[in-house]
């Protein structure tokens, strides 16, 4: 019995029989050489970067900085449609987004409290 989403079947099914092919293939030829470091070693401009430099931990203040610009980034994004549209969905629209303004005021007062944008 063929059914409107046989050709949906079909591409998931296709999907899933390519895919998996890919894993076995991938398994079954590995490479046996092992691993030249400078093989990870990044180019700019034609200079070699130092190997040490490869040990190094990454700053995670450059993590936080990152996630706390999205947030905010992602607030801007759920603020515009609302004020384009806020005079037809009502008040309780507003009282929504008020709510949401509320809580991001809220991790931000805490985050300046507790120095998270102090870059030291």
């Amino acid at each position: 019995m063929e059914t409107a989403y046989f050709s949906v079947y079909v591409y998931f099914g296709l999907v899933l029989l390519i895919t998996l092919t890919v894993l076995l293939v991938s398994a079954l030829f590995t490479s046996s050489k092992p691993s030249n470091p400078a093989k990870y070693l990044p180019y700019e401009s034609g200079i070699q970067t130092e190997t040490h430099l490869l040990q190094e931990r990454f700053p995670l203040r450059h993590y936080l900085v990152a996630l706390i610009f999205l947030v905010f980034d992602i607030e801007v994004i759920f603020l515009f449609p609302w004020a384009t549209v806020a005079k037809e969905i009502g008040p309780f629209a507003f009282f929504e987004m008020a709510f949401f303004l509320v809580a991001l005021l809220i991790g931000f007062a805490y985050l300046w409290r507790t120095r998270g944008l102090q870059w030291e």
